[in-house]
């Protein structure tokens, strides 16, 4: 696993960082793919049937195991890579963090805004009833009528 190149106090920024951790990449994967290269080319130039004896096909064939190996081990080293690289967008992509961040805001502003509507109506709703009640109330303390 890559660890992060260490900081130089002459750097402005992420930025730099960013494209020393991006080099690093490349680096990574041009060596990968030009060992799996080198391991194929040999193993064709190996798989060549000509006129060879016991200990000749013997020795090929452990080289073409040894490259095989070799094949297996920078597959291995691009899926960590892969792995690696997944890993960095989901911690350094703040586009698409701040984008979501802005949606949830945004979300929960109109949330806010529908629940404060709805308290509104709520408290005109419940100040009508109040005054209803208390002019029935009223009324029928001052109300002579209603006494008999």
């Amino acid at each position: 696993m890559t660890s992060l190149p260490p900081f130089a106090a002459t750097q402005s920024g992420p930025r730099p960082i960013l494209l020393q951790i991006e080099e690093q990449f490349n680096k990574r994967i041009d060596e990968d793919v030009g060992k799996l290269v080198d391991c194929f080319s040999d193993i064709v130039k190996v798989g060549e049937n000509k006129d060879k004896d016991k200990f000749k096909v013997a020795q090929e064939g452990y080289q073409i195991e040894s490259q095989a190996a070799q094949i297996v081990r920078s597959c291995e080293s691009l899926l960590s890579l892969i792995g690696e690289l997944k890993q960095n967008l989901l911690l350094n992509d703040t586009k698409t963090l701040s984008k979501l961040r802005k949606t949830q805001s945004e979300k929960l502003e109109d949330n806010t805004l529908a629940i404060k509507a709805q308290m509104q109506v709520m408290k005109k709703e419940l100040a009508e009833t109040i005054y209803d009640l208390e002019s029935t109330t009223y009324r029928s303390l001052t109300d002579p009528y209603e006494k008999e």
